[in-house]
């Protein structure tokens, strides 16, 4: 009997979880999943599974001796330390930028960490900013302002390191932006692409999507390179090549959570053990 354990920092292990769709798998072949925030002493397996962009090496939960632990390398996916697009006030580029969050997926898993009080202030922060985000210094809510040059970035933004400014490199199909995933767990992996209206491509703006075959050679060398056994890769193709916006280690999902593609998935948890 194998044992799975999961160490996740939140009470429960929600339902949009890639690793949850695992999880059913897993118990349907009479494994045992166990998820709290340390790991089980009669795991056979671990995965790391801290939905925070930054993690403290010396408050990670320590594995039974000799468990190997999925994601455990990887501690830090702000888009400080992986983007190659960054810019600084004093660069020379003259086409469009992106105000980004430093923290992953707008910094929401921070949030529902802080106190009652901080969440308070930041949502009242937030609704100004859905009016005008630059007099409220501060970013809308699930949103990242493009602007047409970075004359336009205010200055207040250079100084901030919860903030950064990007090149703006959309991938284009005609009238549509497209945003390409990457999702792995050990050697299966399958790619997708989404299309939107909206030059903010998520699986919220979408209007249609496809599968991909292929996944670039570029992208594989830096899942090496950050030691990433499990997770989701965002990305773009820009004048061919490819460009990497996110690298996230709890990925959700919004489609069939019983497909074959998650199924096949969930089997490779196996070159683990």
């Amino acid at each position: 009997m194998v044992h799975v354990s999961i160490s996740h920092l939140e009470r429960g292990l929600g339902d949009s979880y890639l690793v949850n769709c695992f999880r059913s798998a897993w118990e349907d072949m009479g494994w045992t999943v166990s998820v709290g925030r340390r790991f089980h002493e009669m795991s056979d397996l671990c995965i790391l599974h801290h939905d925070v962009t930054r993690l403290d090496p010396l408050r990670l939960p320590e594995p039974p001796v000799g468990v190997p632990v999925l994601n455990g390398n990887v501690l830090d996916i702000s888009k400080r330390r992986l983007s190659r697009i960054l810019l600084k006030e004093d660069d020379d580029w003259d086409g469009p930028v992106i105000v980004k969050t430093d923290l992953n997926h707008f910094g929401g898993p921070e949030f529902r960490q802080m106190s009652k009080g901080a969440r308070f202030l930041n949502k009242n922060r937030e609704r100004l900013a859905s009016l005008n985000w630059k007099l409220a210094r501060y970013l809308p809510g699930d949103d990242y302002p493009i602007l047409k040059d970075m004359r336009r970035v205010p200055k207040w933004v250079w100084s901030r390191n919860d903030l950064i400014v990007e090149r703006f490199l959309p991938e284009r199909d005609g009238d549509l932006y497209c945003l390409r995933g990457w999702v792995f767990l050990g050697s299966e992996n399958y790619g997708y692409r989404l299309y939107a209206t909206d030059p903010l491509v998520k699986t919220g703006t979408m209007v249609r999507f496809d599968y991909l075959e292929e996944v670039p050679a570029e992208l594989m060398n830096i899942r090496k390179e950050w030691q990433v056994d499990f997770g989701k890769f965002d990305y773009v193709l820009h004048d061919g090549k490819p460009v990497l916006l996110d690298i996230n280690k709890t990925p959700t999902i919004s489609g069939d959570r019983a497909s074959a593609r998650v199924l096949k998935l969930a089997m490779a948890i196996k070159e683990f053990l």
